[in-house]
């Protein structure tokens, strides 16, 4: 049996600051492609006024996406991190039926952010994946100029955030989900693909005329806060008490070295933590 005894400064409630070793990174678009496709109709255009590098996609189509699986800043396991933000600029130029008997119709689309693991397959899906619609009123008048939009979320959380959808489970009579048993953070421990596009997997599409701009796909990694253990967001007595409880029921969140014991080294990784 271990006893513990901390002797502890007075109390203080600390937020979780991940801002000082947060990793970003963006692709401008300034020295190409950087691992990103895009659907057919897809170039490399240059704003004439003010010389931005950026993807143009100008086609007849049911959407149009963009994607990474080269690019190991967006790849990759997302667990190791207590938040992860993503984030695109958009213009849409037209998103209409131009081509249609009866004239012009203008279309609204929505903007979706899908993240594919292809450890999960069943043998009729090749990967699953879990996918947030950003907005569902892409068109030319909201985004006549430059907008950005960007999701923030816990890559750790089993349970889907609010907002969020699976895909790649059979169980899908009542739309996508995601394989039995598998969590939000399983499949953000491997992800193999990033894409935005303009589909939302529980609906169909006609086909519309785009001209479309995108550009500076982002992601930042907020740090890891493993002193945090109630994940609130604050480090507060609450903490305190949690590693206390786990410690003395041996439980693997007070193993802060990860060396199946609960000894003084693991005291003082969490109070380590902790201060910093």
């Amino acid at each position: 049996m271990y006893l513990l005894s901390l002797t502890l400064p007075a109390l203080v409630v600390i937020s979780c600051a991940t801002g000082a070793s947060a990793q970003t990174y963006t692709t401008t678009f300034e020295d190409g492609f950087d691992g990103w496709q895009g659907s057919n109709g897809t170039f490399m255009a240059t704003d004439l006024g003010t010389g931005n590098r950026h993807l143009r996609t100008v086609d007849e189509t049911f959407g149009v996406w963009y994607r990474t699986n080269q690019n190991d800043a967006f790849l990759g396991d997302y667990t190791g991190h207590d938040s992860v933000t993503l984030s695109m600029d958009i213009r849409v130029d037209l998103l209409n039926s131009q081509n249609l008997p009866d004239g012009l119709v203008p279309y609204t689309r929505p903007l979706t952010l899908e993240l594919r693991n292809y450890d999960y397959n069943d043998g009729f899906f090749n990967y699953a994946s879990v996918y947030f619609v950003i907005s569902r009123e892409i068109n030319e008048q909201n985004q006549d100029d430059w907008t950005t939009f960007s999701v923030s979320f816990d890559p750790t959380s089993t349970t889907l955030p609010d907002g969020w959808g699976g895909y790649g489970g059979s169980d899908d009579a009542d739309g996508p989900v995601l394989p039995d048993g598998v969590t939000f953070a399983d499949i953000l421990a491997n992800v193999d693909e990033v894409v935005w596009s303009t589909f939302d997997p529980e609906e169909f599409y006609l086909f519309a005329f785009f001209d479309v701009l995108v550009d500076n796909f982002t992601i930042t990694r907020g740090a890891a806060c493993p002193a945090d253990l109630n994940g609130d967001g604050l480090l507060d007595f609450f903490d305190l008490s949690a590693f206390i409880n786990a410690f003395a029921a041996m439980k693997p969140d007070a193993d802060f070295n990860d060396d199946g014991l609960y000894d003084f080294f693991d005291v003082s990784g969490f109070l380590n933590q902790f201060a910093a």
